[in-house]
């Protein structure tokens, strides 16, 4: 008959194994960075466009859309006398910061592309609020897509999509 100490420490070392084997795991995963996408696919388009929102870049951004969307965003400016495009860049830019985002495919039609994204969010923790602190501890994911265009061999978001 075993002795109950050698199964105690047999056990502890079994568990000891496993939380070094999973540690070791994550850490080798995320390690391995974002996925790399051929400089000229619409998923590279699209994640410099994400980059550049979460850097608050708005040189980059507009160079990130396209011109049917620089119109727009030209006509809203002249039109809406209270919008700012700074303004919602950094509210863009603040609202990435909580989300992880991945592509999840792609479809190419000819000159059109349509790159569905998944976003992750996970919750900041304890937030300001009147008159009782905000807990924000949970976390949601969700699907959206983004439509580009090919201009000149480059593909460009046709599209106003701060807010991911």
């Amino acid at each position: 008959m075993q002795q109950p100490g050698r199964t105690i420490v047999g056990v502890a070392l079994a568990l000891l194994v496993l939380v070094v084997a999973t540690t070791v795991l994550v850490l080798l995963v995320e390690r391995r960075g974002p996925p790399q996408y051929p400089p000229d696919s619409p998923e590279a388009a699209v994640m410099t466009y994400i980059e550049a929102l979460r850097r608050n870049d708005p040189e980059q951004v507009l160079a990130s859309l396209s011109s049917g969307s620089r119109r727009v965003l030209e006509q809203r400016e002249r039109i809406e006398p209270y919008y700012d495009f700074k303004a919602e860049l950094r509210g863009a830019s603040e609202n990435l910061r909580t989300a992880r985002v991945r592509i999840d495919g792609v479809e190419i039609r000819g000159e059109r592309a349509v790159v569905t994204l998944s976003i992750e969010r996970t919750g900041a923790g304890l937030e300001p609020g009147f008159p009782f602190p905000i807990v924000d501890g949970g976390s949601y994911s969700y699907q959206r897509t983004l439509v580009l265009v090919r201009e000149d061999g480059t593909w460009k978001i046709d599209e106003l999509a701060f807010y991911l």
